[in-house]
Order: C-alpha cells, then structure tokens, then sequence
C-alpha cells in the first residue's frame, strides 16, 4: 500500500495545484505503457504509470521503472504540433533525486487519444541503454 501511495499522491497533488479539474480539457492525462531498451538486456519493457500536463506545460507522473522501482517526476513540457521536450527531474533510480530531458513526438491520433513515443538517452551507467518508450495521452 505505500507504494500505492508513492505513486498516487504526487498525481493528486499535480491536479490540484494545477488549477484545473481532471475533466479540464486543458490538461492532458497520460498513460505511461511500455518501452525497448536499446541494447536490450535485462531491463523491464513494462513500465505501467499515469502522468498529467496543464495546459501551461507543467508535468508531473509516475511509473514503474526499468530497475523495476516506482519512480515519480515533474518538469515542464513544451509542445510544438507533434513535437514535444520534458525537462525536470526523476526519482527511482541510483541517485535519489536526477535531472532528465526527454524529447517525444505523437506519432498517431484517433479521436481524442493520441499515442506518443519518447527517446529517454542513456542517463547513467546503471542503464546502459536508450529507451524508447510508448504513452497514450487523453
């Protein structure tokens, strides 16, 4: 159950100083599914989580990581079209605290839900793989 917590709290607390409702067609909700690590090794390709983004960029979430640990970040994203850049910082990997840029670009949109893959670079010698990593965004 504390790790239920982790992994919804700073969801809650995004949402609320946000300034918008979850139903706000201004934010955006996110659904964090998988990734390919690049080389493969034996990282975890399952990486379930949620995210939130206001409609002024800020964004905040949470997954279930490579090293099969919870991880929660914020930052701000700038959009452009398709194209999108995340800078801020994570937690859930060998340093408590890491700062992480991850460009991504929507690759499909049917309806309002749109599919997203980011490259994650390799961050640390931990990882030692690029990611891809697939999103479905509300």
């Amino acid at each position: 159950m504390p790790t239920l917590y982790r992994l919804v709290a700073p969801l809650a607390a995004a949402f609320a100083t946000s300034g918008a409702a979850p139903a706000a067609p201004a934010a955006t909700l996110g659904l964090h599914l998988a990734s390919v690590h690049l080389p493969q090794r034996d990282f975890n390709n399952f990486n379930p989580g949620v995210y939130v983004r206001s409609d002024a960029g800020w964004t905040a979430g949470a997954y279930y990581n490579s090293l099969e640990r919870v991880s929660v970040y914020g930052g701000y994203t700038w959009q452009r079209g398709p194209l999108g850049l995340t800078a801020g910082a994570a937690t859930g990997y060998d340093r408590a605290v890491q700062p992480i840029l991850v460009p991504s670009l929507i690759v499909a949109t049917i309806g309002e839900v749109s599919a997203r893959i980011a490259y994650i670079p390799r961050v640390e010698k931990r990882i030692e793989s690029h990611v891809l990593h697939l999103m479905l965004e509300y």
